[in-house]
């Protein structure tokens, strides 16, 4: 896995649950990584019930970096029980909850794969604009649209100091240099989810909430072609 696919993906609104919340959703400030492998499999044609073997991470790279300034806001909406709801026009009782949503979301996606042909249809759906399925970001009525950016050489390398990371960055990370004027936060998220839609695998992520670069510490970290330096999910 030399090279990697780079494509940029947004949206008006984007929804991705924190599992802990319930009544209330929460959303995390960008997807996760099996939520990204599901974004990669709507575009190519994957079924739910069979992506998730082909997304682990002996098999797949995904990394993602912060294009906009992550903004929330949360919308108070009526539910409903679709299974005995016959006359929805009648429906008197609804479960008013509050969602929080990322508002106009945009981010990067770093992919690879091991599977040459997965890899190439992919690459051929991003450049061509089209999707098997449709494009949504967390939720099925939040659409979204992609912008294949290129394929580029990969490299990966060792520095002994602090590198300025573009991507958002995990816990490999071993020193991170907090600067002024940047607004850090932490998110504890799914990193891999098995083929009954499990999560087995969380891990803290840091990210830089206007999606600047974060200067971190860390074994090794990835050079992409167009100058950007990457850590994968």
């Amino acid at each position: 896995m030399k090279n990697v696919l780079v494509f940029d993906l947004w949206g008006d609104l984007g929804h991705f649950k924190k599992p802990y919340t319930t009544t209330s959703p929460l959303s995390f400030a960008f997807p996760p990584r099996p939520t990204l492998a599901g974004i990669i499999s709507a575009i190519i044609g994957l079924g739910k019930t069979e992506y998730a073997d082909s997304f682990m991470k002996k098999d797949a790279n995904i990394g993602l970096s912060i294009l906009k300034p992550v903004k929330k806001i949360r919308i108070s909406q009526n539910l409903i029980d679709t299974k005995t709801a016959k006359l929805f026009s009648r429906i008197k009782q609804r479960t008013q909850i509050r969602i929080e949503y990322v508002r106009e979301p945009k981010y990067r996606i770093y992919f690879q794969h091991r599977d040459e042909k997965l890899f190439e249809s992919l690459k051929r759906l991003l450049i061509m604009h089209e999707s098997v399925f449709t494009v949504s970001l967390g939720l099925s009525e939040l659409l979204a649209n992609f912008q294949y950016i290129g394929e580029f050489n990969l490299e990966q390398k060792t520095s002994h100091e602090p590198i300025a990371i573009h991507s958002v960055v995990p816990d490999q990370a071993t020193e991170v240099m907090f600067e002024e004027g940047k607004e850090y936060f932490s998110a504890n998220i799914p990193l891999e989810m098995d083929s009954n839609r499990i999560v087995t695998q969380f891990g803290t992520v840091l990210y830089e909430r206007n999606g600047k670069p974060l200067f971190a510490k860390t074994e090794y970290y990835y050079n992409v072609e167009n100058g950007e330096k990457i850590l994968f999910l």
